[in-house]
């Protein structure tokens, strides 16, 4: 977390308030982001939030929307390293773009995201699972490309004007986890028009994901059949949805082969059957 929190005190841009929710059970982390920010500026306009009864992600976000005052509420995750003008070009997007109700930027580099893995995903992510992240994020790819837009924001690097908080509602109670934040961004840009959001591809971080706590082969695919499966029930408009959910999981099945192969592991094939049988029983529940 100290390592975010050192890369937002040196923006060109600073933010008028800074928000941590801190779910931790101990006060470690809390005690060095004081420590760190003690004879900084920005310690004036700090809002620390230490409860570990804050239950997981969305929670979180819904805690941090709440306490804030801003007109535009960036959410970033505590392994992150910003670029020093990362808020900065947000903020431009958002003042040359009147218009626009959200964006995200993009990561510097992503493990895995060479070209073959870039043009199947796209093969199979149709409809209303299209996702232009894929191919945008990583390091040769992450030369400024200007605004492109996008249904599909990045929670951990996205930013809403405040009017989108007071239409659309977190869900708190359907479990999306790994798909929270494009089920959000989905239903906001369904609700204000897809046109008013998009990447910002000017905005860099680098996402220092911890090896830690990264889903093991089996939980991997079994909670991403789950969960698209759950989202297509959620957020589905048309029968050619559900004919994107039949080849999204043809997509998915095929990939969790190739994977078994190279891992000489099952794990992956299993996970997309029980998967796919637990997204089937999933009730969704209205917000």
């Amino acid at each position: 977390m100290v390592d975010a929190v050192e890369s937002i005190v040196n923006q060109t841009r600073l933010p008028d308030e800074l928000i941590i929710v801190d779910q931790s059970i101990d006060s470690d982390s809390k005690e060095k982001v004081f420590l760190h920010l003690k004879e900084h500026d920005l310690a004036k306009n700090l809002v620390y939030i230490h409860d570990p009864s804050i239950s997981g992600l969305v929670e979180a976000k819904q805690v941090a929307v709440k306490n804030s005052k801003s007109d535009i509420v960036i959410f970033l995750e505590d392994d992150v390293v910003l670029s020093p003008d990362y808020i900065e070009t947000l903020e431009k997007g958002f003042i040359n773009h009147p218009e626009m109700m959200g964006s995200c930027g993009v990561v510097e580099f992503v493990a895995g995201s060479g070209s073959f893995y870039t043009a199947l995903f796209h093969f199979f992510h149709r409809g209303i699972f299209h996702d232009p992240r894929v191919g945008i994020h990583g390091i040769e790819r992450a030369a400024n490309q200007g605004l492109i837009q996008s249904n599909y924001l990045s929670g951990g690097l996205s930013a809403y004007r405040r009017e989108v908080f007071e239409q659309i509602p977190f869900d708190t109670i359907n479990g999306f986890f790994a798909l929270e934040d494009i089920d959000f961004s989905t239903r906001a840009a369904r609700f204000f028009d897809k046109e008013k959001f998009y990447i910002n591809t000017g905005a860099v971080l680098d996402h220092k994901m911890s090896p830690q706590n990264r889903a093991k082969l089996f939980t991997k695919y079994e909670g991403k059949l789950r969960v698209f499966i759950c989202f297509y029930k959620k957020n589905h408009t048309s029968g050619w949805d559900f004919l994107s959910l039949v080849w999204l999981i043809v997509g998915l099945f095929i990939e969790s082969v190739m994977v078994s192969m190279l891992h000489q592991s099952v794990d992956p094939v299993i996970g997309v059957a029980k998967g796919f049988m637990q997204g089937i029983k999933r009730h969704i529940k209205k917000l």
